[in-house]
């Protein structure tokens, strides 16, 4: 499908800087929703972690001492644990004091998927913990949006866009969601406005927003006929690049360890129930090498636009306007592609995602001038050709001034 856009000049509206956390101010994290677990803390998981990609480990811990160790074998390998144990709760003034001058300690694991009301009980047990600890982060992760009928007896709240308010109204620094958007029947049709709600409301609120990417397969709840496959490649690209196209300040994933098959017959993520590598391993320390270099360019950026090309999904709208200094854009691909404009250090930026992680998409594109500059994914400069084509899930990038 061949998609052209018309030849305007783009507006730019700089919105408000954020403020973000992290070990190391120049670094995005890279998180790994259930880590190392507690019964496999050791030195030699967390260097095999490390080496993965990954730079904070998060989850929960049977007792403060437990935690306490995990962040001490973690932090020889410049690892950060997200943790959470029952003196957060019990003994919050020992547990908050304790963990305020550990150095391999990023935050506070406070609740997943929480409903409305659990939001405002959650609220009263982090100002307990921030008034012995202000200097790390606290974190609730978000339900995702499915429908808008299910947000009512699910969240306990009228829409979704009050429940992001009410979530934004916490002590936490950031905005986190998990939707995970890739299935063997397609792709979830409300992925895409779930990351424009949520852009919105970070936008609103000047928290940043964290992102999800799917890293262990698994049954899809309620849909017996799909699930969720194994990640390749291309779906993991699909997910960090649109997440990072919408503005997102940490890239986290579920899973790094296997979780118990249980409901949900989980396997395959990158290190099975036992902490042996899979075959996924190799798949996400592919992803997290070039996430670790491409996100240098988006961590503090300021997202001033996004639109898309080709199909248009529910809640999205469609890119009318020509991008700074580009004569002309075209693309062909049947999915379409992201169109995401960026500001960072006085220079502004343009990133095309393929929407497609199966399938290639071709960019054909020329400037006005010679300031436009395609930057590679190592950040290198080049000179801008008239014709690019992007692997699945892949990101083309551009300086445009």
């Amino acid at each position: 499908m061949l998609v052209p856009i018309s030849k305007l000049l783009i507006c730019f509206i700089l919105v408000s800087s954020f403020a973000t956390v992290s070990k190391a101010t120049d670094e995005m994290p890279i998180i790994a929703f259930m880590g190392v677990p507690e019964s496999h803390t050791s030195e030699e998981h967390f260097q095999t972690f490390s080496e993965c990609g990954f730079t904070v480990s998060l989850n929960p811990y049977s007792s403060l001492e437990r935690l306490l160790k995990a962040c001490r074998c973690a932090e020889k390998y410049g690892i950060g644990i997200l943790g959470r144990c029952p003196e957060m709760v019990s003994n919050p003034v020992t547990a908050a004091r304790t963990l305020k001058g550990e150095k391999g300690f990023f935050g506070y694991y406070i609740q997943d998927e929480p409903t409305a009301p659990d939001l405002q009980l959650r609220q009263k047990e982090i100002k307990r913990l921030k008034a012995y600890d202000a200097t790390h982060a606290f974190y609730i992760n978000l339900h995702p949006f499915y429908k808008a009928s299910w947000i009512k007896p699910t969240l306990k709240v009228d829409n979704y866009a009050e429940y992001l308010k009410m979530a934004a109204a916490t002590s936490c620094q950031q905005l986190s969601f998990d939707h995970y958007p890739i299935t063997t029947g397609g792709i979830r049709p409300f992925w895409y406005y779930n990351l424009e709600m949520v852009r919105q409301a970070s936008l609103t609120s000047g928290k940043p927003f964290w992102g999800f990417v799917l890293s262990v397969p698994h049954d899809v709840p309620f849909t017996p006929d799909t699930y969720y496959p194994t990640p390749t490649l291309g779906a993991l690209r699909l997910q960090v690049y649109s997440n990072l196209a919408y503005g997102a300040q940490a890239i986290q994933y579920f899973t790094y360890w296997t979780p118990s098959p249980g409901r949900f017959n989980y396997h395959d993520a990158p290190v099975d129930v036992k902490g042996q590598k899979t075959a996924t391993y190799t798949v996400v320390q592919q992803m997290n090498r070039e996430l670790k270099s491409v996100a240098k360019l988006f961590y503090g950026a300021k997202v001033v636009s996004v639109h898309h090309l080709g199909n248009i999904p529910e809640g999205t709208t469609r890119q009318t306007e020509m991008p700074l200094n580009i004569r002309s854009m075209k693309i062909v691909g049947s999915q379409g592609a992201v169109v995401s404009q960026l500001q960072k250090d006085n220079h502004r930026y343009l990133a095309i995602v393929n929407k497609s992680h199966e399938q290639p998409l071709t960019v054909r594109i020329k400037a006005n001038n010679n300031v436009p500059r395609h930057i590679t994914k190592t950040l290198q400069e080049k000179k801008i050709k008239t014709s690019y084509t992007l692997s699945a899930g892949d990101i083309l990038l551009f300086r445009l001034k």
